[in-house]
């Protein structure tokens, strides 16, 4: 099956390209703005928990919400509500600009989730459950290009336009995704059920308990999340601190570590059909790769050397994520997909802000080499963990009535 032949798997690449890309160079934006207003690692830190803290709060409620709504409109309303919402930071100037930088921030952030979520949920059903590997391959290029283009854009919009004509340019790249993601053929779950939110959340965390495999999943994601949560945000601090050299270079090694993910993605694209039944391995392995690559970034003394070093960890990244939503979405059924994704969000959310507020303290009290160095350290022992836990990889079952095969037509 021609993956790209499919209408319907173009339009949810389409619009996920121009919401990824928002969404990257959004934070790119702000990264620069607020430590260009603070220069502060703590500061910086914040904007992590502007991202953070709605995966934890809106994630359960979105999980539940996108197994009963239609997905194609809960994606283009999350698209256009982040768009509506990113709008008041045209009025960040002066004393209040933080405050307003951040609160506007984290409604932008709580927007996209169900955004997020939908399309996740979606992707197994618009595909058919045999192709989620290489569909998931496709979407690990599509980052990869954003990951390459995004932050240099970013960049050169905040230096071009200032902060305020950056956030202008974004909000018009989710009006732009809404319609598009409104026609892709996602309609409501197949078999999705109603009755309270809450009993539904007990519900969705139930299934989770049952199955080792996602039981383990989201034990790897929350380590996981201790080590890189921190990390995220310290790529501009790192910069200035480490390197000595402007915050605006955060772009080109940004851009740099995109190249990486962007060959990543290429690489586990061609390689999905001989990889079938080793995903397990990949997972851990590439894991360990980003570990030891981290290491080494955190030493590094030129921009080559952070550049170098970051470009390998990047290159793991899509073999690690695809490797990781595969065996997530081969054991998950749909009525219970946007549930499954959400509660992998809303563990990731919890370790994230543990990360993050340990790590930008301690960038400030012990410098940002130390913090990176530990991160990847985490991210070693996670990957140890993932070959201990996980030891095979579970086939693709069938969709009640295919509606894979057809959806994806």
């Amino acid at each position: 099956m021609d993956l790209l032949q499919s209408r319907g798997f173009v339009l949810l690449l389409t619009g996920q390209l121009l919401a990824t890309f928002g969404i990257w160079a959004f934070r790119t934006v702000l990264l620069i703005w607020v430590y260009s207003l603070s220069h502060s690692g703590t500061a910086v830190s914040l904007v992590g928990f502007a991202e953070t803290l709605p995966l934890l709060v809106v994630s359960p409620v979105s999980g539940v919400l996108v197994d009963r709504w239609h997905r194609a409109l809960t994606m283009a309303a999350g698209t256009a509500a982040t768009a509506l919402l990113m709008l008041p930071l045209l009025l960040a100037h002066g004393t209040f600009a933080l405050p307003l930088i951040f609160g506007a921030a984290l409604l932008a952030n709580a927007a996209v989730q169900f955004f997020f979520t939908a399309s996740g949920a979606a992707l197994p059903a618009l595909v058919g459950q045999e192709h989620v590997a290489q569909a998931n391959s496709l979407v690990s290029i599509l980052n990869g290009g954003v990951a390459v283009l995004g932050p240099a854009i970013a960049a050169f919009l905040v230096t071009a336009f200032a902060p305020h004509g950056a956030i202008l340019a974004l909000a018009g790249l989710f009006v732009l995704a809404t319609p598009i993601l409104a026609l892709v053929p996602a309609p409501r779950a197949v078999g999705a059920t109603s009755g309270s939110v809450g009993g539904q959340i007990l519900a969705g965390l139930a299934y989770v308990r049952r199955s080792r495999l996602l039981l383990s999943l989201t034990a790897l994601v929350i380590v996981a999340g201790l080590g890189f949560g921190g990390l995220s945000v310290l790529d501009v601090v790192f910069v200035s601190r480490a390197l000595h050299l402007p915050p605006s270079n955060v772009g080109i090694l940004l851009s740099s570590a995109g190249f990486g993910e962007l060959a990543g993605g290429v690489l586990i694209t061609l390689a999905a059909r001989r990889l079938e039944g080793r995903y397990h391995l990949v997972l851990g392995l590439t894991v360990l790769v980003a570990g030891g690559s981290l290491v080494a970034y955190s030493q590094s003394q030129t921009l080559l050397a952070a550049i170098a070093a970051l470009a390998v960890a990047s290159l793991s990244f899509p073999a690690l994520i695809v490797s990781f939503t595969t065996l997530q979405q081969r054991v998950t059924e749909d009525a219970f997909m946007g549930r499954v994704v959400s509660t992998t969000g809303t563990a990731m959310s919890v370790s994230l802000m543990i990360s993050l507020a340990v790590s930008g303290t301690l960038t400030d009290l012990t410098g940002v080499r130390h913090v990176i160095a530990a991160g990847g350290t985490i991210m070693l022992l996670t990957g140890v963990l993932s070959l201990y836990l996980i030891r095979a990889t579970p086939p693709p079952h069938s969709l009640p009535g295919g509606e894979g095969e057809s959806l994806a037509l």
